[in-house]
């Protein structure tokens, strides 16, 4: 249903409660209190016209009396019947025999009781029609409908026209407005904005266009501008996160040429002692070809285990090219490898529990990349507390997935960093870097779908690594 309708349909069920009122209540209330009216008027008038009667009834003037009520007949149309009877009932007048007429539905009886000295003398009976009354009060109701409905229908009319150039001719040209501006046009005519309600709506209305014209116009130049912004933001990510790489890299160049020195101190031991030997058998007389050949080998074998270690963490270091298939386990025991001679440089014992076939597919070295940060990250938090301590490793395959628990024994991590040890930068040793755990993050999520998660126990903090199993394996594990 369209404003105009909704405006006439309300203009039309006023008139007609209008109309409805003035028949159902107003004209029967008039009506009635204009014939009561008329009966007081009527009351009185007998009264007056028994007061003069009363003297002729008690002179027994009948001439008078038959003359003066003729005269008032003819001079009161609607009175139809007029009936006088004295004190012992008999008719003064009309003369007995005749007759009068009955009394219909508009006729009203009025009574009057003549007196002298208290006494009954006589006794007025008239009977009045109201029809004459009722048409009269019919005829100015229906001279009243009539006006009033005439200025009931201009006065509808004129609202109806002011409601047009008001409101619904405004409220038509702001939907037309809003539906140009969905429609990504800013330049549709607006009514005019005057002091009323409309007015406001009108300006609050011109208001939103404007911002939304100037929102679009900012979006405008994001777009034009996101592209360059996009790429400027993901060329500074690449290079941050080439310079965690490159950080994490030295980071365990670092610690693979700490550990190289340990591994190595023991051997250099050895060949110094060999040397000064070979000294001593010389500078004594004692050298034999024997033992030139004995400790020729003995050298010869220091110095391959020497280069052995020095492959081993090279195969280590050595990056992924793809994925593969690889034991857990074996990428475990890589990674306590490269630092079992740091440990036990600080008397630090490893209790590792690492059960053979747990396969999963991905990065190997990646891998044991992730579980050598996490080492590390407890073998400094160890040395912060002095020598001494105990680092747990151990394997397990559970609902299809590879968990391996890093516990140590160094009071745990505070509740109020724990949730950001995985930042990058976050620290908080003295010498951290804060790209380790951040690094292991990175490798487990991203690269092996795999999941990494810290918590405190009794005695320390405790690392959960969560890689997918092999399908065949994790069958096999189920199985």
């Amino acid at each position: 249903m369209t404003l105009r309708s909704k405006i006439f349909l309300l203009l039309a069920l006023t008139y007609a409660f209008l109309v409805g009122y003035l028949y159902v209540v107003w004209m029967p209330d008039a009506t009635r209190y204009q014939v009561e009216a008329n009966q007081r008027l009527q009351h009185r008038a007998l009264t007056t016209l028994g007061e003069g009667l009363t003297p002729m009834v008690l002179a027994g003037q009948l001439g008078d009396l038959h003359d003066t009520l003729d005269q008032v007949r003819q001079g009161n149309p609607e009175w139809r019947a007029v009936e006088l009877l004295d004190a012992r009932g008999r008719r003064l007048y009309p003369l007995a025999g005749t007759p009068l007429p009955a009394a219909g539905a508009d006729d009203v009886q009025h009574e009057l009781v003549l007196r002298i000295g208290g006494n009954p003398a006589a006794t007025l009976r008239v009977l009045i029609s109201q029809a004459p009354l009722l048409a009269e009060i019919r005829a100015a109701q229906s001279r009243l409908i009539v006006a009033l409905a005439v200025t009931t229908l201009l006065a509808l009319a004129l609202a109806a026209v002011m409601l047009e150039a008001t409101v619904r001719r405004p409220v038509g040209r702001l939907a037309a407005a809003s539906h140009a501006l969905a429609a990504g046009q800013f330049d549709a005519p607006l009514p005019r904005a005057g002091g009323d309600e409309i007015g406001e709506l009108v300006r609050s209305f011109a208001d939103m266009r404007d911002e939304v014209r100037d929102s679009q116009q900012h979006l405008r130049q994001l777009a034009a501008t996101l592209e360059d912004r996009v790429q400027q933001e993901v060329a500074r990510n690449r290079e941050k996160d080439h310079l965690l790489i490159q950080q994490s890299r030295l980071a365990s160049m670092g610690e693979m040429v700490h550990n190289i020195a340990h591994q190595w101190r023991q051997p250099l031991n050895a060949l110094g002692l060999l040397i000064h030997n070979i000294r001593d058998d010389y500078e004594y007389g004692t050298m034999t070809s024997a033992n030139l050949r004995q400790a020729t080998a003995d050298a010869q074998r220091l110095l391959e285990r020497m280069s052995h270690t020095i492959d081993d963490f090279r195969d280590f270091f050595r990056p992924d090219r793809e994925m593969a298939d690889f034991d857990v386990g074996a990428a475990v025991r890589d990674a306590l490898f490269i630092t079992e001679a740091s440990l036990k440089n600080y008397n630090i014992e490893v209790a590792a529990d690492i059960p053979a076939g747990v396969v999963a597919e991905g990065y190997p070295s990646q891998f044991s990349q992730a579980l050598l940060n996490l080492l590390i990250n407890a073998k400094e938090a160890l040395q912060q507390r002095g020598p001494g301590g105990r680092i747990a490793v151990r394997l397990a395959a559970e609902a299809g997935r590879a968990n391996v628990t890093v516990d140590d024994t160094a009071g745990g991590i505070p509740e109020e960093v724990l949730a950001k040890i995985f930042e990058p930068y976050f620290t908080t040793k003295e010498q951290g870097s804060g790209i380790g755990l951040y690094m292991a993050k990175m490798i487990i999520e991203k690269n092996m779908n795999g999941s990494i998660a810290a918590s405190n126990t009794p005695a320390g903090a405790r690392f959960v690594v969560s890689i997918p199993l092999k399908a065949a394996a994790a069958g096999a594990q189920h199985g």
